[in-house]
């Protein structure tokens, strides 16, 4: 991996994170206020994470390993915020 391919990757992957955690505290504002403007952020958030992700598995250096965990790692991401909120309706 050259020295701009690891640049380039990592912050592909910083993105990817920080776009995963904006989708859950948008997700959690909107289900708590009841907007659908920030529930509707939070999957654009989400759509723009996939965007990342495919970018990364397209682009980035990585084993086959680390593609597909980032790809499963996507999908996993979408359900995360709701089946936390369903966690968090059930215990309060």
């Amino acid at each position: 991996m050259t020295g701009l391919a690891l640049l380039e990757t990592g912050l592909l992957l910083g993105v990817f994170v920080l776009l995963a955690g904006c989708y859950g505290v948008l997700y959690g504002v909107g289900r708590l206020v009841g907007r659908r403007a920030a529930t509707a952020g939070a999957f654009a958030c989400y759509a723009l994470q996939c965007a990342v992700a495919s970018a990364v598995v397209a682009r980035a250096p990585l084993a086959d390993f680390w593609k597909a965990f980032i790809a499963a790692s996507t999908l996993a991401y979408l359900a995360i915020p709701p089946i936390t909120w369903r966690f968090l309706e059930k215990t309060h």
